[in-house]
């Protein structure tokens, strides 16, 4: 027989219980806490809760700090990046990545902020001067002299420190991605990236290599942002001034990295210039010879020493891509010279496509026997010039081969350029509605405005197409990156 006692029930509130005297239990609050000025804290269960992140040591009663502009009086000495593993097992840091100089400024002049309304996202910078481009020296390096010339209240602490540094500061690496940021990279991933890989499966290099890379360096988050707002404006017109006004400041910074620095070895602005031809897809841009030619330079000086990793390996085939499609786009001689050299070596981007979906490897074949095809009759248009009657025959058995691949097949936003060339080279009327109705039915899919842009280019190269050849024109007309 079990001897014993039951614990016995405690009752009455928790002040007259510290205060070892009997509760008189009135309700809703008792009586002898309010002859005493107390506050009774009722009845029944007692839940404590802290209100900072800590209740002990260095961040006792101290919150996670949320508001923007308290990051704006950081140091650019206390800024630490996480590191990040990648799948092959290096490590990325971006402080010893980025140079002093790039480093000074953190992007902070173009870091998103919450203004409490729907608008998603401001840039801090004045943007009334239209699409002006920003001066870098007064968007950035004036927050690293004028700035330090008088004394700042820390934002933690409240008080002066003679060395600008504070050492109760709360760590970078607690302090949590915004809202806004959370949502346009959330854009990014759902919407943009799985158009720019042939298929969208296990692995994206888009979401999972740049994303994360986003998440601890400054320029290519700001450039993951500017795309995604480009994408939404159409639905939200009020952001097209914004990633306008950031678009001018991540240009302002790579041209300063490019000129200081003695090598160009530099993954956050490869990544970076890869994320804007990106968004020159969404927003028909006029900007790729530009953007091109600096890929070419970054791209030359990151492969040069022969570095191997996940991220190296990716970006090369990214750049390998735009090559392909681009060349061609900027002008015949390199145009002729990209596909006649070695077609085979760009075609990365479709081939590996094939190892993480080994099942469509019958489907990635035909992708890959179109793009054979029209870079065949964009070489035939550019080296000899034939009748258009002579191409008629290329195009039907080009016709033929698309026609097995419905548009609501995965990856058929691939064939967009095959598309663009066909329509260029077609001369028959049932060829020309073919390859445009198809450019539209991809446009319904993925919004990118290259394409409403190239069907008016293709009106322009059909009125000329007897007098000169589309090759020839494509590049004074459009200027577009169509990929």
């Amino acid at each position: 027989m079990c001897t014993d006692k039951m614990p016995k029930e405690l009752t009455g509130c928790h002040n007259c219980s510290q205060r070892r005297i009997k509760c008189d239990q009135s309700r809703p609050k008792c009586n002898k806490c309010l002859r005493k000025g107390l506050d009774c804290p009722g009845y029944g269960i007692r839940y404590r809760f802290n209100d900072g992140i800590a209740s002990r040591g260095r961040f006792a009663g101290r919150t996670i700090p949320i508001d923007p502009t308290a990051n704006i009086q950081r140091r650019p000495e206390q800024t630490t990046a996480p590191v990040l593993l990648w799948p092959d097992g290096t490590t990325t840091s971006t402080a010893d990545r980025l140079s002093p100089v790039s480093v000074s400024h953190d992007f902070e002049d173009i870091e998103l902020l919450s203004g409490g309304d729907n608008s998603l996202a401001t840039f801090q910078h004045d943007t009334t001067h239209g699409a002006e481009p920003l001066p870098f020296a007064g968007a950035f390096a004036g927050h690293s002299s004028d700035l330090s010339l008088e004394p700042i209240v820390c934002a933690s602490c409240d008080s002066i420190h003679q060395d600008g540094a504070c050492h109760d500061e709360i760590p970078t690496s607690l302090q949590l991605i915004g809202p806004q940021y959370r949502e346009l990279f959330a854009h990014f991933s759902s919407t943009i990236a799985p158009v720019m890989v042939v298929l969208d499966g296990k692995f994206n290099g888009y979401r999972d290599l740049i994303l994360p890379l986003a998440f601890e360096d400054p320029l290519v988050r700001s450039a993951v942002c500017v795309v995604a707002m480009h994408h939404l404006a159409h639905q939200r017109p009020g952001l097209q001034s914004r990633a306008e006004a950031g678009f001018q400041s991540i240009i302002s910074e790579l041209r300063l990295r490019t000129s200081t620095q003695a090598d160009l070895v530099d993954i956050s602005a490869w990544t970076t210039i890869i994320i804007l031809l990106t968004g020159e897809t969404i927003t028909g841009g006029t900007n790729l010879p530009y953007l091109f030619k600096i890929l070419q330079h970054l791209a030359d000086a990151n492969t040069r020493d022969g570095r191997d990793s996940v991220m190296h390996s990716f970006l090369t085939e990214q750049t390998r891509m735009m090559t392909l499609f681009a060349q061609p786009l900027l002008g015949e001689s390199s145009g002729a010279l990209t596909l006649t050299t070695r077609p085979a070596a760009y075609f990365d981007f479709i081939s590996n496509a094939a190892i993480f979906h080994p099942m469509l490897a019958p489907q990635i074949g035909m992708y890959k026997s179109a793009i054979h095809m029209a870079c065949n009759l964009y070489l035939k248009r550019v080296t000899s010039g034939p009748p258009h009657d002579e191409t008629i025959a290329d195009l039907e058995r080009l016709k033929r081969l698309c026609e097995r691949i419905p548009p609501a097949t995965p990856g058929h936003h691939t064939l967009v350029w095959v598309y663009f060339i066909a329509a260029a080279e077609s001369s028959t009327l049932e060829h020309r509605e073919f390859f445009t109705m198809r450019l539209q039915e991809v446009f319904s899919r993925t919004r990118f405005h290259n394409i409403p842009t190239a069907l008016a280019a293709l009106q322009e190269f059909w009125k000329v197409q007897s007098e000169r050849r589309w090759t020839e024109v494509l590049p004074e007309v459009m200027p577009v990156f169509i990929i």
